[in-house]
């Protein structure tokens, strides 16, 4: 996992919610990221290099660890700190021309040029097939991930779709779908896992999923973004 500065994503939403309650300003991404970059200059960071350092920044956010002046940051300092920089930005970008934009598209309207693009990262997806008899782990045997009835892609090289499972994994498969785009703040996914193995039945897997919006696309696996499918039972039986 890579070095990261948790409060990155602290300041982002909650900068994402403040502005919602901010009436008077039109939020670009632009002015989300200039909003979002004073304030990170004006607050220690807090970096992280694993899944379990990253656990535990959500547990001391939350107030269920011990925290006290070892947190982040108090939650209404840096609400107090974002409407701050919300009214520096707002007045700055009053005060400088505006360069001049490209004409918009017929039909278009500046209202629609300005809405937000958002990612939506899926999560890692893992499960594990047993023998519906036995309860034992059935090696090769075929998973295939889509995501909206489309073969998802991975998103970083060496995960790969189709899935083999083996007997150095004990019958365990995993998926990283690449993220999404959109401009809604949560996105619907439907999931299918199709399951094959020569002497066993055919088996298709669906479930539907939401995934927050975000403001970048991650790159390394994070505990809320994890799928546990859990044990999924092959039946015995010959292919037509």
């Amino acid at each position: 996992m890579r070095l990261k500065n948790y409060n990155e994503d602290l300041v982002l939403e909650t900068a994402k919610l403040v502005l919602k309650d901010r009436k008077d300003i039109k939020a670009s991404r632009s002015f989300i990221l200039d909003v979002a970059a004073y304030t990170l200059n004006r607050i220690p960071p807090k970096y992280i290099t694993s899944e379990r350092g990253f656990t535990r920044e959500l547990m001391m956010g939350n107030g269920n660890g011990k925290g006290g002046g070892d947190r982040l940051v108090n939650i209404i300092e840096l609400i107090a700190l974002i409407n701050r920089a919300i009214d520096l930005v707002a007045r700055r970008r009053r005060a400088t021309p505006s360069p001049r934009r490209a004409p918009l598209p017929a039909g278009g309207d500046l209202e629609e040029s300005l809405r937000l693009t958002y990612f939506y990262n899926m999560p890692h997806i893992f499960g594990r097939v047993v023998d519906a008899r036995t309860g034992s782990p059935v090696v090769a045997a075929s998973a295939t991930l889509w995501v909206n009835d489309e073969l998802s892609v991975p998103a970083e090289p060496g995960w790969q779709n189709p899935y083999r499972t083996n007997e150095q994994t004990a019958g365990y498969f995993s998926f990283w779908p690449q993220a999404e785009m959109g401009e809604e703040e949560t996105c619907k996914v439907e999931l299918r896992i199709g399951f094959d193995r020569e002497g066993y039945e055919s088996w298709t897997l669906r479930k539907n999923v939401r995934v927050a919006g975000e403001f970048f696309v991650h790159d390394y696996i994070r505990p809320d973004k994890v799928l546990d499918l859990g044990s999924l039972s092959l039946e015995p039986g010959a292919r037509s």
